[in-house]
């Protein structure tokens, strides 16, 4: 039940919610009914929940899919790469190539991929975490193929030109620096140093300013 509760939309929590108030706020029930009642609310929102396929493609890559019905989609590509997986010398690498992802492929330019998406009504995106670097975009469902290739030309053809490593490498510093006034980010760094003081999962997300330089 926990499992089916956190996939609900918002509409479906609301919904849940008044069928609980009305079953736990009438006196003629039993403790027992109470309970397999709110049961089978949660059951039957649940059911509107579009449901999660999994699938394996031949090279291993595997897909999770929703069909919402909408005319709106989301496609991502969620990686196995973040700063739990680097070293002291290369912590901040994830992040550094997440922020070279949309500079320019072998195919379109960065001025090309920018024109592109925003002509679709698209918004492209990415972020790094310490286990993930996740690339994404938003999209109407008709242009999900189009979508689709433009993340896997973008993963695999980045051309990671010297000029833009150069410019992110000041954007990057940058950020650090703001996010060193970040008190709520501070403390979150230094509980994880605290936290995983042996292991990479105390390093932080963006690496040290040396390895930046």
């Amino acid at each position: 039940m926990a499992a089916s509760l956190q996939r609900l939309t918002s509409a479906g929590r609301n919904l849940l919610q008044r069928n609980l108030l009305k079953t736990f706020s009438s006196n003629r029930l039993t403790p027992g009914s109470h309970r397999l009642l709110s049961t089978q609310a949660a059951q039957q929102v649940a059911l509107n929940v579009p449901e999660t396929k999994v699938t394996t493609l031949e090279n291993g890559l595997r897909v999770s899919s929703e069909d919402s019905g909408l005319t709106t989609c989301t496609v991502g590509l969620w990686i196995d790469a973040g700063s739990r997986y680097e070293n002291a010398r290369n912590n901040g690498t994830a992040h550094f190539l997440e922020h070279m992802a949309f500079k320019g492929t072998r195919k379109r330019s960065q001025l090309d991929l920018e024109l592109e998406i925003e002509n679709m009504g698209a918004h492209l995106n990415a972020y790094t975490s310490r286990e993930q670097t996740v690339y994404y975009a938003k999209a109407f469902s008709k242009d999900l193929p189009r979508a689709v290739e433009i993340l896997a030309d973008i993963i695999q053809n980045s051309t990671l030109g010297e000029a833009e490593i150069e410019r992110e490498r000041g954007v990057i510093l940058r950020e650090m620096q703001e996010v060193e006034t970040n008190l709520q980010e501070v403390v979150f760094d230094y509980l994880h140093a605290t936290a995983y003081r042996d292991s990479a999962l105390g390093r932080t997300i963006l690496g040290p300013t040396e390895n930046i330089k």
